[in-house]
C-alpha cells in the first residue's frame, strides 16, 4: 500500500507538471502537506505492526484512512470546479460567436441587397464594395475565434473548418466579381457565404442549447428524487408546436409574396422584404431546431416501441433538418408547405401510436391454457349468416349492365369452389 500511494503522489506531482505547461493553466489547490502526512501515518502503521502492536498500528490506519478520504474530496471537487469554470468559458464564448456571426450573415445580406438595386456606374459600388472588404476582414477575427475555441470543443473542430472555409472563399471571389463589376454573379457568392454563416450560427446555437442543458444536470448533482422536473413533451405537445409554426410560416411567406408583388423587397439596406423577415426566419429556425431535438429525444427514449409512429421519428428529424436549412437560406416554397404538413401528418400518427401503446401498458394479460372451448351451434350459426349474406349478394341491382353482372357470377363460382 506504501509503494501504491509513492506511486498515486508521482502521478499528481506529473498532472500539476502538464497543468503549468498549458497555455491557461487551470488553478490546483496544492495538496502536498496533505500526501505527506498520509505517507508519515502509514509508515508509522508500519513500524507499529512490526512491532506487533497492532492497536497503534490500527490508529495509524485509520488516520490514513480519514486523510485519504479528505484527498479525494479536494481532488473531486477541484475537477468539477474546473470543469465547470471551462463550461461557464465556452459558453460565453460561444454566445459571442454566436452574436457575430449573426451580425455577419445580416451585414452580408444588406451589402448584396444594396448591390442589387444600384447600376454599375454609381459611385455608391465602390463603396459596397469596400464594405464587402471589411466583411472579409470581419469573417477574419471570427474565424481566428473559431479556431481557438474549437481547440477547446473538439467536436465542433471539423464542421467550423469546413463552413469557414466556404465563407473566406465565396467571399474573396465575390470581391473579385464586384471589381470586375460583375453584381449577379457576386450576389450568388454572397449568398452561398450567408449560407454558411447560418449553418454555422444553427451549429453553435445548438452547442449553446446542449452546453446549457449539460450545466443544468450538474447543478442539479445526483438528485434523488426527479419527480419535481416537468415531463418532456410527449408527441401531443411536438404536435401544437409544429401546428404553430406551420401557421407561422404560412402567413410569412404570403407576407414575402405580397412584399415582391408591391416592390417593398428591394429597400436599400435589406430593410424591407427579406432583410426585413430575416430575424423572424431566424426564430423560426430556432423553432423548429427545438422541435426536431425533442423528436430526437423521445426517439432515444422509445427507440422503435411506437410502431409504425416511431418508425416516422427517424424521417420526422430529417424532414425538419431540411425546413430549417429553407429557413436560414430564405428559402420558403411551396414545397417546404407541403413538407411541414407531411411532418404535421407524422406527428399525428406519432401521437396515435403513443396512445395505443400507454393503452397496451394498462392491459392485463391473462395466462394461456390448453383448454379450447367448442361449440357446434356457433359454428352452424355462422355458416347460416354466411349463407344468407352470399345470397343477398346474388340479387344484384338492375342497375348492372352485362359486364359486371358476368364479374359478379364469376365471383360467387369461385367462392362455392
Amino acid at each position: 500500500m506504501n509503494k501504491e500511494f509513492d506511486k498515486l503522489s508521482e502521478e499528481l506531482e506529473d498532472i500539476k507538471k502538464k497543468n503549468e505547461e498549458l497555455e491557461e493553466p487551470n488553478k490546483l489547490e496544492d495538496t502536498k502537506n496533505l500526501e505527506e502526512e498520509i505517507k508519515e501515518d502509514m509508515k508509522k502503521s508500519s513500524e507499529e505492526l512490526e512491532k506487533k502492536n497492532k492497536k497503534k498500528a490500527g490508529e495509524q490506519q485509520e488516520s490514513a484512512e480519514e486523510k485519504m478520504d479528505d484527498l479525494s474530496k479536494k481532488l473531486s471537487e477541484m475537477q468539477s470546479q474546473m470543469q465547470s469554470e471551462a463550461n461557464e468559458e465556452n459558453l460565453e464564448d460561444l454566445r459571442a460567436l454566436l452574436e457575430n456571426i449573426i451580425q455577419l450573415s445580416f451585414d452580408q445580406e444588406a451589402v448584396m441587397e444594396n448591390l442589387k438595386i444600384i447600376n454599375v456606374n454609381d459611385p455608391k459600388y465602390v463603396i459596397y464594395t469596400q464594405e464587402q472588404k471589411k466583411l472579409k476582414d470581419d469573417s477574419k477575427i471570427v474565424e481566428d475565434s473559431l479556431f481557438a475555441l474549437s481547440k477547446r470543443i473538439q467536436q465542433l473542430s471539423n464542421i467550423i473548418n469546413k463552413e469557414m472555409t466556404a465563407v473566406n472563399f465565396n467571399m474573396e471571389k465575390a470581391l473579385d466579381q464586384l471589381g470586375e463589376r460583375k453584381t449577379a454573379q457576386a450576389n450568388s457568392l454572397q449568398q452561398f457565404s450567408m449560407t454558411s454563416l447560418n449553418n454555422l450560427a444553427l451549429l453553435l446555437d445548438a452547442a449553446v442549447q446542449s452546453m446549457q442543458q449539460s450545466m443544468q444536470q450538474q447543478g442539479k448533482g445526483e438528485c434523488k428524487n426527479p419527480g419535481g422536473n416537468k415531463p418532456k413533451p410527449g408527441a401531443g405537445g411536438m404536435k401544437k408546436l409544429q401546428q404553430q409554426l406551420n401557421k407561422q410560416m404560412e402567413g410569412l411567406k404570403k407576407a414575402m409574396e405580397e412584399g415582391k408583388k408591391s416592390g417593398k423587397g428591394k429597400k436599400p439596406g435589406g430593410q424591407g422584404g427579406m432583410g426585413g423577415m430575416s430575424k423572424e426566419l431566424a426564430q423560426m429556425a430556432a423553432k423548429q431546431a427545438a422541435i426536431r431535438k425533442a423528436v430526437e429525444q423521445l426517439r432515444n427514449q422509445i427507440g422503435e416501441s411506437l410502431g409504425k409512429g416511431g418508425g416516422n421519428l427517424k424521417k420526422l428529424g430529417d424532414l425538419m433538418e431540411q425546413t430549417e436549412t429553407d429557413l436560414v437560406n430564405k428559402n420558403i416554397t411551396n414545397q417546404t408547405l407541403l413538407r411541414q404538413q407531411e411532418i404535421l401528418t407524422r406527428l399525428l400518427e406519432s401521437e396515435k401510436a403513443e396512445r395505443e401503446r400507454e393503452k397496451d401498458e394498462k392491459r392485463e394479460s391473462t395466462e394461456f391454457t390448453d383448454d379450447i372451448s367448442r361449440n357446434p351451434n356457433s359454428f352452424f350459426e355462422y355458416n347460416k349468416r354466411k349463407e344468407q349474406e352470399i345470397e343477398l349478394l346474388r340479387t344484384l341491382p338492375p342497375t348492372f349492365n352485362n359486364y359486371y353482372k358476368l364479374k359478379v357470377s364469376e365471383y360467387f363460382n369461385k367462392i362455392e369452389q
